[in-house]
């Protein structure tokens, strides 16, 4: 008898520490129509799988608000971290200049957005005093996080795909590295997420960061794949009248259907951004470029601003691509009559000419497999910096690897607790929809 109490206690005490486990796990906040959660987080190791759930009766305020709570749970210092990842990007002489941009752009941005993020920022106590590095989150500052690309900017990228008899599934197959600073605390890394939106009638998966509400990486569930680039051309900043371009990809995704209409939405001579870009799109059986070049005019007279790169489209002069069936991007306009911001660049031309020879050696099919070998070539050093002409390298933070006509999507995410980046990147399997 004094066995079996004690088995029933031990079994009890063993159980608790179980159950905690289990509930630190999976955080579920917003309660919605007929108890549905409105946002779900769940910690993956080395990253959060975020849904949210637009079905569930939440307003864009609320869903924000709920997101916020959520985060705080998932991640008790957000708040440091992103304010921390912040200071570390702008300095003291910057930093009233960024609050500027941000306001002037806030006023352009779809309100639903607006509400989302001014909900999560209600829940980070920082208000509306903005100071730099004081480990609080002003709404100021949770908008800078949100226009990141747009008032601070990115770094490097690069993007490859094939498709048609070059694919060994005759289906577009591609890879998308995003190369950016890390955070002196390796910041991001920590808060690295895919992120599930749920519509009533269209679902989009982001690749991104917790709280961060555009689309850097993503594509929705009519198999249209979008990818942001950096590409700066030199020309003077403004942000007075503009938009954000990551925000309104995640417009476009939500409500487009075809890489044509998104594509012709992110063109549209309406919509004016703070810095030129590129745009790599994708779908079943295509991918192309949108060179997104509205500051200058292009070399040859021709006024090129913003069009699309096809894998025969003319470049400019010097610069070749040369492969059927493919197309490639590092973070340079390359249509002929556009600006030259690659010709000179030392970052961007090794990348390219690496990326050539890499898928050039693999044959004229390739299987998803050597596309993600082709992106990760970093002659056996990741440690090095992107000058080195290194696909992979030390400011690689993930590397996507995806089949628009499977949603098959694997994911490298550089880990939470280390700088150092891995020899050999090691890329998850990752159920979306």
């Amino acid at each position: 008898m004094k066995k079996r109490i004690i088995m029933a206690i031990l079994f009890i005490v063993w159980s608790i520490p179980q159950l905690s486990f289990a509930e630190a796990k999976i955080i579920r906040e917003g309660l919605g129509k007929q108890g549905k959660a409105g946002v779900t987080i769940i910690d993956q190791g080395n990253y959060f799988k975020v849904i949210l759930e637009y079905t569930s009766g939440l307003t864009h305020r609320q869903m924000g608000e709920a997101l916020g709570t959520a985060i705080l749970k998932a991640v008790p210092d957000y708040k440091t971290l992103v304010d921390s990842y912040l200071a570390e990007n702008i300095t003291n002489y910057e930093y009233p200049e960024i609050v500027m941009r941000v306001a002037q752009l806030k006023v352009n941005l779809e309100q639903d957005y607006k509400d989302e993020i001014e909900g999560m920022a209600s829940k980070f106590s920082g208000g509306s005093k903005n100071v730099r590095g004081d480990h609080q989150l002003s709404q100021d500052e949770f908008y800078m996080f949100n226009l990141f690309p747009d008032v601070v900017r990115g770094t490097q990228c690069n993007f490859i795909a094939v498709f048609g008899k070059r694919s060994s599934t005759h289906q577009t197959m591609l890879t998308r590295n995003l190369d950016w600073y890390a955070g002196d605390h390796n910041e991001l890394p920590r808060l690295q997420a895919v992120i599930i939106f749920k519509y009533p009638d269209v679902q989009i998966c982001s690749i991104g960061y917790l709280g961060y509400q555009g689309i850097l990486t993503g594509f929705n569930d009519h198999k249209v794949f979008a990818a942001i680039l950096d590409s700066t051309s030199g020309a003077f900043y403004s942000s007075l009248g503009k938009r954000s371009y990551p925000l309104d990809l995640r417009f476009a995704l939500e409500q487009k259907t075809t890489l044509n209409e998104v594509a012709s939405f992110m063109l549209d001579l309406h919509h004016n951004y703070t810095v030129n870009h590129l745009i790599a799109l994708a779908d079943s059986t295509q991918s192309k470029i949108l060179e997104n070049n509205f500051s200058r005019s292009g070399n040859t007279g021709q006024q090129l601003r913003r069009a699309l790169r096809g894998a025969n489209s003319r470049l400019n002069p010097g610069i070749t691509w040369g492969i059927s069936d493919a197309i490639g991007s590092v973070n340079s306009c390359l249509l002929y009559g556009n600006i030259d911001n690659h010709t000179s660049n030392q970052f961007n031309t090794k990348r390219w000419e690496n990326m050539k020879k890499q898928l050039l050696a693999k044959g004229p099919v390739v299987t998803i497999d050597e596309l993600k070998a082709v992106a990760s070539y970093n002659h056996g050093s990741p440690g090095a910096f992107t000058d080195s002409g290194d696909l992979y390298n030390k400011m690689t933070l993930y590397m996507v690897a995806f089949q628009p006509d499977t949603l098959s999507l694997q994911v490298f995410f550089h880990p939470r607790h280390t700088r150092n980046a891995p020899k050999k990147p090691v890329f998850q399997n990752i159920g979306v929809f």
